[in-house]
C-alpha cells in the first residue's frame, strides 16, 4: 500500500511524466522510486523522505519550513500560478505564506489578520509589492475600498517605497478578510461614508 503523507501541495495540471525539479533541488536531495511515486530523502542514513513527488501532487510529513520552501520553488519551476494545500495547519500556513511571497495564489488556507500583517513584513522586508491574486479580491466592494485607498495614499504619500508598503499592507489586509467569508457591499458602503454628513447637517 502507498504511504500517504499528511500534508499534500497540489498543482493544477499533471506534467509530462518526468520528474520536474529545479537543478538546485535536484542536487540537494536523493531520489527513489516508489512506484509511480519518487521520493527524495536528504541523505543516504535518512528512513524518511523530506518530500514525495506524484505529479501533479507534492507530499510531505514535515511541517519544515525549508521543505515548504522547496515544494513552492518546485510548484514555480512547473509554472503552477494557483496550488491547492491540505494537511495540518502549520503546514498549510507556510505554504500559504511562501506561496504568497512568490505571487502564487495559495487555495486551502484561511490566513488571520496576523498572518496578513506578517505577509506584508516580509515582503516590505524584501522590497516587494505585494502581488495578490485578482480573485483574492474579486468583491466588488473591497476592490472600491482598495482603489480609495490607493487614491488617498498615491496622492499623500510621496515616497514609493512607503506607499507600497502601505497598500501592500491593505491588499494583504482584505485579502484575509475575504478568505474567511467578510464582503463589501459597495452600496452600503457609500451610504455608510454618506450617513455622518447627514448627522452633522442636523
Amino acid at each position: 500500500m502507498a504511504h500517504e503523507d499528511a500534508n499534500v501541495l497540489e498543482g493544477p495540471e499533471s506534467p509530462s511524466g518526468a520528474v520536474d525539479l529545479p537543478e538546485r533541488i535536484r542536487r540537494r536531495y536523493l531520489p527513489a522510486r516508489e512506484g509511480s511515486t519518487v521520493a527524495f530523502f536528504t541523505d543516504a542514513t535518512v528512513t524518511r523522505p523530506a518530500f514525495r513527488d506524484h505529479g501533479r501532487r507534492l507530499s510531505t510529513d514535515r511541517n519544515d519550513p525549508h521543505v515548504v520552501r522547496d515544494l513552492v520553488r518546485i510548484a514555480e519551476h512547473r509554472g503552477w500560478t494557483t496550488i491547492a494545500v491540505r494537511g495540518q495547519t502549520a503546514f498549510r500556513r507556510e505554504v500559504w505564506l511562501t506561496g504568497r511571497l512568490a505571487g502564487l495564489e495559495v487555495r486551502g488556507y484561511r490566513p488571520s489578520d496576523r498572518d496578513a500583517e506578517d505577509l506584508a513584513r516580509r515582503l516590505d522586508r524584501r522590497g516587494l509589492p505585494d502581488r495578490t491574486p485578482p480573485h483574492e479580491i474579486s468583491d466588488a466592494g473591497a476592490r472600491s475600498r482598495l482603489q480609495a485607498v490607493e487614491t488617498v495614499v498615491r496622492a499623500r504619500v510621496v515616497d514609493p517605497a512607503e506607499s507600497d508598503r502601505l497598500l501592500s499592507a491593505a491588499r494583504a489586509r482584505l485579502s484575509g478578510l475575504l478568505d474567511r467569508g467578510a464582503a463589501f457591499d459597495p452600496i452600503q458602503e457609500a451610504s455608510r461614508r454618506r450617513e455622518p454628513a447627514r448627522s452633522r447637517a442636523r
